[in-house]
Order: C-alpha cells, then sequence, then structure tokens
C-alpha cells in the first residue's frame, strides 16, 4: 500500500495577509488605508480616502512544500491573464516569500525556538522576520515568466495553475527559482516600499491621487515631479489649507515612468 501525502503551503496566505497589513500600518502609521477585497475585485476610488497618496496592489503568494527542501510559489493562469487585461496602473505586485527554511514555517521556526507568531516583527529575529524573505514582482514581470503557459491559456478561467518560482534548498544557494538567470530578478519587501516611496521604478503600477489646484496643465509629468507635488500636497494637509471637499485628479505612469492624468476609474 502506497500512502500519498498531501502538499501542505509552507505559510497560509491568510497570515501573510495580515502580517503584510501589520507592516504597512507600522511603516506608515495613519497615513495608510487598507482594503482586502472580495475575489474579482479592482481597485475603486469610491474606497480610497479623500485625500492625497497613491494607491497600489497586492497579490500575496505563499509557497507550496513539494518535497524535502523543496518550494514552489504556485500561479492561477485565469487569474493572471485577467489582471493582465488592466491598465498597467490597476495590475497588482505579487509579493510572496523566498524561504530559507525546510518544510512548514511554523515547525521549523519553533525548533529553532522561535515562536512563529513572533516572526510579524523584527523581533523575531533577522533571519525570521517576514519582511526579510518576503520578496516581490509586477504582475507584467510574473508574465513574462509564464508566457508561454499563458498564451497556451488564453482566457480568465480559474483553476489551471503552474509553478512560477522552484525552491530547492538542497542546492548550494537557495535562490535557484524564476527559471533561468535572464528571468527578472525579484526585489526584497522592504527595499520594495522604499523605492515605492521614491515613486517606484518605471513601469510600476500604482495610481496618484493629488490636488487639482497644485497640478500645472500639462501632458507628462515626471516621477520627480510627481514626488515634489506629492510632499506639496501632505504639507497642504499638515498646515490646514485643504479641506475634504476639494477635487482631487488621478495620475497614472506609462510604460517610459513618467504620468499622466487619466479619468477617474469607475
Amino acid at each position: 500500500m502506497v500512502w500519498l501525502m498531501p502538499k501542505s503551503v509552507s505559510v497560509p496566505e491568510k497570515t501573510l495577509e495580515h502580517w503584510s497589513s501589520l507592516y504597512i500600518a507600522y511603516r506608515y502609521r495613519t497615513k495608510a488605508a487598507l482594503w482586502w477585497p472580495a475575489r474579482g475585485e479592482d481597485i475603486d476610488v469610491r474606497r480610497l480616502p479623500p485625500r492625497p497618496g497613491k494607491a497600489v496592489q497586492l497579490e500575496l503568494k505563499t509557497t507550496t512544500v513539494t518535497g524535502a527542501g523543496l518550494h514552489e510559489v504556485i500561479v492561477d493562469l485565469g487569474q493572471l491573464w485577467e489582471y493582465r487585461q488592466r491598465p498597467p496602473a490597476h495590475q497588482p505586485f505579487y509579493a510572496f516569500p523566498r524561504p530559507g527554511w525546510r518544510g512548514n514555517l511554523d515547525v521549523a521556526a519553533r525548533a529553532d525556538g522561535r515562536p512563529v507568531t513572533e516572526l510579524a516583527f523584527m523581533r523575531g529575529g533577522r533571519r525570521w522576520w517576514f519582511a526579510d524573505w518576503m520578496v516581490v514582482l509586477t504582475a507584467a514581470q510574473v508574465a513574462g515568466v509564464l508566457h508561454k503557459e499563458l498564451a497556451a491559456h488564453g482566457s480568465r478561467e480559474r483553476d489551471t495553475k503552474k509553478p512560477l518560482v522552484r525552491f530547492d534548498l538542497n542546492q548550494s544557494h537557495s535562490d535557484t527559482g524564476l527559471r533561468a538567470a535572464a528571468d527578472p530578478p525579484a526585489i526584497r519587501w522592504l527595499d520594495f516600499w522604499s523605492t515605492l516611496d521614491q515613486c517606484g521604478e518605471p513601469g510600476w503600477p500604482q495610481l496618484i491621487r493629488l490636488p487639482e489646484r497644485i497640478t500645472p496643465a500639462q501632458g507628462l509629468y515626471r516621477p520627480a515631479q510627481v514626488a515634489g507635488m506629492l510632499r506639496q500636497a501632505a504639507n497642504m494637509f499638515a498646515t490646514g489649507q485643504r479641506d475634504g471637499t476639494e477635487q482631487l485628479v488621478t495620475l497614472e505612469p506609462g510604460e517610459d515612468g513618467n504620468y499622466q492624468i487619466v479619468p477617474d476609474p469607475r
């Protein structure tokens, strides 16, 4: 008789959502608003605060334990296909673990004397702190890795899943994922937020909301201009120069990294 052991996730996705929320809320204090949508929902400006800032989406994935020292990040091709049909600024970032442990995180942490509940915080230890082993890719980068599978699938039909990344801890180094050296490098979770604070990299999806009266009438806005206007808007709030009824405009980045004003999404 042969018993087939079911595959299990190394970290529950709900736990990653919770830890991510804690990190964002702590990093930005009261300046961040969070919303975990139901399946199929998009960014909706009716749920954005009526104040300047930027909005991004995160698609959190965990790793599946597929063998001794083996982890895979599994992606639903229908979900990815649907994301890629959206305007670039409305596509999510994919965030997932880069494991440095074997098997289940809870078991591995307890074996090292670490309560798994402490791993949401730096006090859990830099090797174990979740912010040190989470990484981020854009939806475009994910689609680039899975371009053959995505083209063959070609629809929003769900439940066809393929591995995006395969981590083998039996190798001399653990970051053998993303299939080939030519594939896009993932950015570390901590570096991602620091870069996003400076308007991100060219092509990164995000929405920028600014008061209409401080947005000069022109076609394109460079990232440095957008960052300057965000600082100006923050100063307006801090000094009481703005009320909650002022008209805001929405800016989206193009592939060249420059921004333009677009109609508010419905």
